[in-house]
């Protein structure tokens, strides 16, 4: 089944208390769960070891998420301001950054490589890379075991697209209907049934400020979230 693609018009207003709060529950209830195996006699070394490695990662993504909230709801050109970015140099900052939290989902990613359409995109390396962490940090939820994330780069138009595809479960024929009726509808999309969204609405906020966009295919074994950035007047990355 082909992709249906969403544009950034697509996905709701301002995000309410209640939808914030069960975002940021989530993460505060997986920690205290792990915190809890830690003092169980039964609990392996190894566990113990990868234990603490998840409570560290959990807490830093609730803490980016809370930084993601607040700078979503002051982007200024001052404290945003937008410059040439290489998103080639920008994916293995990204791939560096993700690499421990992939292996503890024990999932795979495919990075993307030099290309002869790769050119320097007008934008903010801080929010351009929460974006696609944000794409990333959903992906590595739902994709599904053996599956491999895959990250691309590529020029459509005078705008470079980067891409974050996940193989998450196939859907069924009512759930893509009423996806697209909720499109349609332009109510606030959920990534997943238990999604509240959240990450998606900041990626939006950010690349709304840097003049770009962002958008979604859904395809019948996945997803895949894109951002598309205007392509700088900087000689391109050969």
């Amino acid at each position: 089944m082909a992709g249906r693609e969403w544009s950034d018009a697509d996905f709701g207003g301002l995000p309410s208390v209640l939808v914030a709060a069960h975002e940021l529950k989530t993460p505060l209830a997986l920690i205290r769960q792990m915190a809890l195996l830690l003092d169980d006699d039964l609990t392996s070394a190894a566990d113990k070891k990868q234990i603490q490695q998840r409570i560290v990662q959990t807490s830093e993504q609730a803490l980016q998420l809370t930084a993601d909230l607040a700078n979503s709801a002051n982007l200024t050109p001052s404290l945003f301001p937008l410059e040439p970015v290489n998103p080639l140099a920008l994916c293995q900052q990204i791939a560096a950054e993700t690499r421990l939290n992939a292996a503890l989902y024990g999932r795979k990613i495919s990075w993307p490589r030099g290309g002869r359409n790769n050119r320097l995109i007008l934008a903010n390396r801080t929010l351009l890379g929460r974006i696609l962490a944000n794409f990333l940090n959903n992906a590595l939820k739902y994709t599904e075991d053996d599956s491999e994330i895959k990250v691309s780069v590529k020029a459509v138009g005078g705008a470079a697209r980067l891409s974050v595809r996940d193989f998450g479960p196939m859907m069924s024929l009512k759930e893509y209907r009423r996806l697209l009726d909720e499109m349609d509808a332009r109510k606030t999309v959920r990534t997943r049934p238990e999604s509240s969204g959240l990450g998606i609405y900041v990626a939006s906020q950010f690349a709304r400020a840097m003049n770009g966009q962002i958008g979604l295919i859904r395809h019948r074994d996945g997803l895949t979230f894109y951002v598309e950035m205007p392509i700088s007047r900087q000689l391109s990355l050969l």
